[in-house]
């Protein structure tokens, strides 16, 4: 009986500041499209992403994976607090883009959209559209490359 050989898995980590290029630099190199979300306004792709050859088909599958809801309100409250200026308001423009406020600012925005200055931490917890996926995986397959938010 012939054994079916197979190649040890080689992964390769791309890194770099929020808006920096990485997916697009994916996006180039795999010559797919835009398998990646990309833009110049707003964080995308601001999480871990693996990318793999799909051996089984010719689909273009996805399962995301996301945070459990205490992990996610963990690191929302983090990103609250870099936002939240003496005041007790929370700041509603962007930051210098260079600054860690920069980053809480974009990740909370690409999540939950435009926010207030009295936004609260329960406010976003109370955001149905975002808490009920926490803790759950979706399985998402598509014939061709498109970018769906809502699929």
């Amino acid at each position: 009986m012939e054994k079916e050989s197979t190649l040890p898995q080689t992964v390769i980590a791309v890194v770099g500041d929020t808006g920096s290029g990485k997916s697009s630099l994916l996006n180039a190199l795999l010559q797919h499209g835009n398998i990646l979300p990309t833009s110049g306004m707003r964080a995308c792709t601001a999480v871990v992403v693996r990318v793999s050859s799909n051996e089984l088909s010719d689909d273009y599958e996805a399962d995301v994976e996301f945070l459990a809801e205490k992990e996610w309100m963990d690191e929302l409250e983090v990103l609250l607090k870099e936002l939240t200026g003496r005041s007790g308001k929370v700041r509603t423009q962007q930051p210098d883009p260079d600054t860690e406020s920069a980053v809480a600012w974009n990740k909370i925005r690409a999540v939950y959209g435009p926010f207030s200055a009295d936004v609260t931490l329960e406010m976003f917890r109370r955001q149905r559209s975002v808490t009920r996926m926490l803790g759950t995986t979706k399985h998402i397959a598509r014939r061709s490359v498109i970018f769906c938010v809502h699929c």
